[in-house]
């Protein structure tokens, strides 16, 4: 029997993917509070942040997983809340979790994960497969975890969805693997599929996502472009001391920050290099090294001893 075709039709201005004011407690445990997020057709979102902090709970509101206590979550204008069954069609989703049907081969998980979608390219799944190097005929619980990451990956692909959800889609996965997904994502997004994901791997992030947002228990604190952000950080400075220091031996200016201890510190200005330079150099420094603009940076600065 065939799919009946999906109600929607989605306008060029439309949003794929539309979270409102959502919030979500498992228990007395607040783990979404007032997150709003907003997913372009044809952009790349990457989720940041550390454990606990809200990441995977979010993507489970769109597929069904979780009912959220508060809010709205659109997927191609469906409300994924009310009618989840129909917003699941719209998304490819692979979770973090490789809980597969074992006896099944890869090639048989493949037909039946994506024979719920209308838009489904099975074609380009079996070359997927191929690319990734994972053997069609090898029963799943043959496999290694990294080899049921790659197959999650590319069912969620190959489904046709609009919308691509992936839950950390780079874990156990090796570097050539990485940049494979990473360029299939990158065409995918270019033939006007949005991708939200959430990641660890921040360095990938950086190169794929055209946006990224930080989540803190629950909230989002930081969002915007991934290389804008990344550049946020470009005044920061990481000195080696001689002899270790305190932090009541560093000089003290408006909106700067020291971290560190002992001999390594680093220290986040909003100052022009040369007035910083002339500030510290008497302090015994041994080295010093400009911190560049990236999304680690980021990171710490948000998070600092929080992440875990």
């Amino acid at each position: 029997m065939l799919n009946p075709p999906l109600r929607h039709t989605l306008m060029l201005t439309d949003p794929a993917v539309l979270f409102e004011n959502v919030s979500h407690a498992f228990g007395a445990q607040q783990v979404l509070q007032g997150v709003s997020l907003r997913i372009e057709q044809g952009e790349i979102v990457g989720l940041i942040g550390p454990n606990g902090a809200g990441k995977s709970t979010l993507l489970r509101s769109m597929v069904g997983i979780i009912r959220p206590d508060h809010g709205t979550v659109q997927v191609c204008g469906t409300d994924a809340v009310r009618n989840a069954l129909e917003a699941r069609r719209h998304i490819g989703y692979a979770p973090s979790e490789t809980a597969l049907y074992h006896q099944m081969t890869s090639e048989q998980l493949l037909a039946f994960a994506i024979a719920f979608h209308p838009s489904a390219d099975h074609a380009l799944g079996l070359s997927l497969l191929d690319k990734l190097g994972v053997p069609h005929a090898k029963r799943l619980g043959a496999l290694s975890h990294g080899m049921k990451r790659k197959i999650m990956l590319v069912q969620a692909i190959a489904c046709g969805g609009p919308v691509i959800v992936l839950d950390e889609p780079t874990e156990a996965l090796d570097p050539e693997a990485r940049r494979m997904v990473e360029s299939e994502l990158r065409s995918q997004a270019a033939a006007g599929r949005a991708v939200l994901f959430s990641s660890h791997d921040l360095t990938s992030v950086e190169r794929l996502c055209h946006r990224a947002a930080f989540l803190r228990r629950g909230t989002i604190v930081r969002a915007g472009g991934a290389a804008e952000l990344a550049a946020e950080t470009g005044r920061l400075l990481h000195l080696e001391f001689r002899v270790p220091m305190d932090r009541d031996q560093l000089p003290v200016h408006a909106a700067w920050r020291w971290q560190g201890q002992a001999t390594r510190w680093s220290l986040h200005h909003n100052d022009p290099v040369e007035k910083v330079l002339a500030v510290i150099a008497e302090l015994p420094i041994n080295g010093i090294r400009d911190g560049g603009g990236s999304l680690e940076e980021v990171f710490d600065a948000l998070y600092g001893g929080d992440a875990a």
